[in-house]
Order: structure tokens, then sequence, then C-alpha cells
């Protein structure tokens, strides 16, 4: 307990520093986000160590405000804690602010962190022309003897997607989509991928079409920016909520722009 008071003493009596470290602590987590360098491992490891800073900006924040605290506690300094106060307000605001240009300055590097693996087959989204309507006759190309074609991705804009797809006959129920990176199998957009797709499946026995130009948006990356995608259609019963995948295509995507 006393070397506990004694540490608690020596940050009381140096406590004008609690600033000036967090704010250093803000300055190296927005340099860090700034970094982008095409190799996965080197990036891996930049986001770690953000991680790590930003675990210590947090500790440091309160440490900040409770050797404020703490020392008025001593001295019962009102105008003097007021002002020391407000310095590590200003210090918070400064370091929030600086740590937002820079992720704005910065868009989000997914695609430098999920390279295209060597020597995977993937398909490009066919690009909609919105302005006259076109689209390619992607639906031409689809054939029953071929399956390979029965899922067809369309793009108007980065990140933005229309997805067709033909199957044959199925028992009530819903169609979605799942999407995964082909790299390492993380699911992207979840939270709005399987809503923003479901569509009710066609009951008709025969090859049909199921889905048909359904939208939805792929958030992680940015425009221009390429990776692959898995992309899964899945089949959930209306009667026993049982789930099964018919079939999965990769095709290259890149992220919305936000």
């Amino acid at each position: 307990m006393k070397r506990f008071q004694n540490i608690w003493d020596q940050m009381l009596r140096h406590y004008r520093i609690f600033p000036l470290v967090v704010l250093c602590l803000f300055a190296a987590i927005s340099a860090l986000i700034l970094v982008r360098i095409p190799c996965r491992p080197v990036m891996l490891c930049v986001e770690g160590l953000v991680f790590i800073i930003a675990v210590a900006i947090i500790i440091g924040i309160v440490l900040m405000f409770a050797t404020t605290f703490g020392v008025y506690h001593r001295g019962k300094d009102i105008s003097h804690c007021l002002a020391s106060l407000g310095l590590d307000v200003l210090v918070v605001i400064i370091g929030l602010g600086v740590q937002i240009f820079a992720g704005i300055s910065n868009p989000d590097p997914y695609a430098y962190l999920h390279p295209i693996p060597e020597g995977l087959n993937y398909e490009i989204p066919i690009m909609d022309d919105l302005e006259n309507n076109v689209c390619n006759m992607r639906h031409d190309a689809i054939m029953e003897a071929d399956s390979a074609t029965w899922l067809q991705l369309s793009s108007s804009y980065s990140g933005s997607f229309n997805y067709t797809f033909y199957y044959y006959g199925l028992p009530q129920g819903n169609i979605f989509l799942r999407c995964y990176e082909a790299g390492t199998n993380s699911p992207l957009s979840t939270d709005e991928i399987e809503q923003r797709t479901m569509s009710p499946a066609c009951s008709d026995g025969a090859f049909c079409c199921q889905v048909s130009d359904k939208h939805f948006t792929i958030y992680e990356g940015i425009p221009m920016e390429y990776y692959v995608a898995r992309i899964e259609v899945w089949y959930r019963s209306a009667d026993t909520k049982e789930e099964r995948k018919l079939m999965e295509k990769y095709y290259r995507v890149d992220g919305y722009e936000h």
C-alpha cells in the first residue's frame, strides 16, 4: 500500500506530463493510421500496434484526469484545477480531431491487407450502364447445362452490386447471399448482405430465374482497389429453417465509398 502511495505521489508531482504523453500517443496512432504498405504481415503488425496505442490512450486519459483532480484534492485551488481540466479536455479534442482527420485522409486499406491469392480463378462483375440502362445482355449467357453461369454479378458503382441467380425449383423458403474474402474467409458486410439479398424461392420445378438483379453493397475497401470475394448462394427452408448452400463463385470486388 505504501509503495502504491509513493507511485501516486510521483504521478501527482509530475501530473503536467500526462497531457503531453496523451497528445504524443494521439499523434503516433494518427501516423500509423496513415501507413499504407502493400504487405499483409507488415500491415497486420501496424494494426496490432494501433490497438495497443489505443489502449494506452484510454489509460493515459484516465490518468490525466485522475491526477488533475488529485492535485486539486491536495491543494484545493479551484482556479488551477479548472485551468488544468480545460487543458485536459483540449488535449482530448485535438487528439481526436487529428485521429479523425488521419482516418479520412487514409481510406480503408482492406485491399492491401487482403491481396488476391495467386492462382485463384475469379470472375469480374459485368458493368451496368445506368445512364443508358444497358447491362450487356447477361441473362442470355445463362445456360442450364453450365452451372458456372447460374450466378451473375453486375456492378454500376464501386462496392454496389446486383446479382441474378438461376436454379431449379425449390420448396417454399428464401434465397440469400453470404460473402467472404477469398484469402482469409473473413465475412463481408455481415450486417447487411444476408438481409438485403433475401428473396423468396421459386417453387416451379423447372430451371428458372430465382433472383433477378437483387442489390447489395460491400463496404470493406475503397473504389478501384480490388480483392476477391467468394459469393455464396444459400437457401433457407420456410418449414424447417434448415439452410444449405446452393453454389459459390469467386468475383473481383472493391469497396463502397462512404
